[in-house]
């Protein structure tokens, strides 16, 4: 079987206006970001200032005392107010969260200031005027927390995610392969099979916001969930850092075999069992203070699991000891514009030999095959972010993201692919590990245009997304056949598929 080049390109343009007054502000943000608003004296000008990086903006409240300040890098900032040179109030300090709006009201106003800077930096805030269903974690929280190293295992905190089959999760009771994974507004779906996405340490993640229902239209091509996340940057201040993560399999419990009524292997799991170990170094700081930051991951990786099939009849060892590296770069040109650049390599290679196994004495045997698998590809995405006027406000982001396909063996140019339906475990049999041997490219090209606007007492949001998916797949069966037997239990006088009637004595069929 040879699949050709396909190209598919998606075209999502999404338009989503609230009309409503400004003291009563539903939240809105893009989703690399959040946004800052609230109520201070008419005609005041409110500045805001990044704690970390020094970013600052000011914009006048207009005649009923509203002012907004939307596409806020996440972070924690300064909110001070001033009217005729003189301050309105105390300074304030503010953590702005993903995907989420703070209010905060100023001067005259009733000041949530201190409730907001309490919440924000211990539990995930809650908009009480945001209509999503959506939970906010942050590192922070989550070195709190027993979870697993992985953003699925993040979305699991979330009510009613729960782990689906193939390794995916379900929101809300939907399939696995109706949800989206983004990276700082990077679309990092698996669109071929839509099951997985592309990953990054853990370390590299700044904070995630899990999304289970009621989003915006910011976030298309799904009817499930939504895993929005962004990444680490770098800061006025230098750091750097190692952490090791070792899993060693001495350490790890035996899983429990199962076996059918006639006392057949069904699923052995007492010999799976892998030894992990991730270090990982990284730096950030300043490269032109108040302008121009850096982060930057290496994390080296080893992974050695070792498992036998259900029937325990095979057993498998595998090597997998690529590493991933990532980069975050952001440029604050002015106050009224930023860019950032984000790129990241999660390319995985794994070497598994294959043996005999003889369950009863739990002893392997000679190397029969050897599997090969590729996965994961280079990601990288440029983000423009421009305060146009005190009213305007836009948001421009282009991506690229790609993904390997690729498994084979060493047999698989000798041997046909068997398998022995007659056995639970469906091994197979021969010298091929190989179902199929493959060969794939996937490639996302992703672009899109976000925008704000506010009038008066409405604001009107609206945007454009533009993909385009191309996947170039090549796979056929093993063997000089490329046919693919299985072998099937039968009794003699039973008519099989061709019309034949199995004579005496047989009891199986190809």
């Amino acid at each position: 079987m040879k699949g050709k080049t396909l190209g598919k390109s998606a075209l999502c343009m999404a338009m989503g206006i609230c009309l409503a007054s400004m003291a009563v502000q539903p939240a809105l943000a893009a989703n690399t970001d959040g946004s800052l608003a609230g109520r201070v004296a008419a005609g005041a000008e409110v500045t805001v200032r990044s704690i970390d990086t020094g970013f600052t903006r000011t914009v006048k409240a207009d005649a009923n005392g509203n002012y907004r300040f939307p596409f806020l890098p996440i972070g924690t900032y300064q909110l001070q107010a001033s009217k005729d040179g003189a301050a309105v109030g105390a300074p304030i300090e503010v953590v702005v969260s993903l995907g989420n709006e703070a209010n905060i009201n100023l001067g005259d106003a009733t000041n949530l200031g201190a409730v907001q800077v309490i919440g924000t930096r211990v539990i995930s805030p809650v908009d009480v005027r945001s209509t999503e269903s959506a939970t906010n974690v942050t590192k922070a929280e989550i070195e709190r927390i027993p979870v697993g190293r992985d953003a699925q295992s993040v979305a699991l905190l979330a009510p009613g995610v729960i782990q689906g089959q193939y390794g995916g999760a379900s929101f809300g009771g939907s399939s696995v392969s109706e949800n989206a994974v983004y990276i700082n507004g990077l679309n990092v779906t698996d669109f071929y099979k839509r099951v997985g996405f592309s990953s990054v340490p853990f370390g590299f993640f700044k904070e995630f916001q899990v999304k289970t229902g009621g989003y915006s239209v910011e976030f298309g091509r799904t009817t499930g969930g939504v895993i929005n996340a962004v990444t680490q940057s770098g800061s006025n201040e230098f750091k750097y850092g190692a952490e090791l993560v070792w899993e060693p399999k001495s350490l790890q419990s035996k899983g429990e075999n199962h076996y059918d009524g006639d006392g057949d292997p069904f699923r052995i799991r007492s010999h799976d069992q892998y030894d992990r170990t991730n270090l990982n170094v990284h730096a950030s700081g300043p490269i032109v203070k108040d302008k121009l930051f850096f982060y930057a991951m290496y994390e080296f990786r080893d992974y050695q699991p070792e498992n036998t099939n259900d029937a325990g009849s095979t057993f498998f060892k595998g090597k997998s000891d690529k590493g991933f590296w990532g980069t975050k770069l952001d440029w604050q040109i002015s106050d009224k514009h930023l860019l950032e650049f984000l790129a990241f390599s999660d390319k995985n290679e794994t070497t598994t030999d294959n043996y005999q196994f003889d369950l009863a004495d739990g002893r392997r045997g000679n190397r029969i095959n050897t599997q090969f698998n590729e996965a994961g590809g280079t990601n990288w995405a440029l983000t423009y972010t421009g305060y146009l006027t005190e009213n305007f406000s836009m948001k421009a982001l282009y991506g690229e993201n790609k993904r390997d396909r690729i498994q084979s063996s060493q047999n698989d140019l000798e041997c046909d692919a068997v398998q022995d339906r007659r056995v639970s475990g469906l091994p197979q049999i021969g010298c091929v590990s190989s179902a199929l041997i493959e060969q794939g490219l996937d490639k996302r090209e992703a672009a899109r245009l976000d925008f704000e606007w506010q009038l008066g007492d409405h604001l009107l949001r609206f945007g454009l997304d533009r993909e385009v998916n191309t996947s170039d797949n090549e796979s056929f069966y093993p063997g000089p056949s490329r046919k693919y037997y299985q072998i099937y239990s039968t009794t003699p006088g039973t008519t099989i598929e061709n019309g034949g009637v199995v004579p005496a004595g047989v009891n199986a069929y190809v």
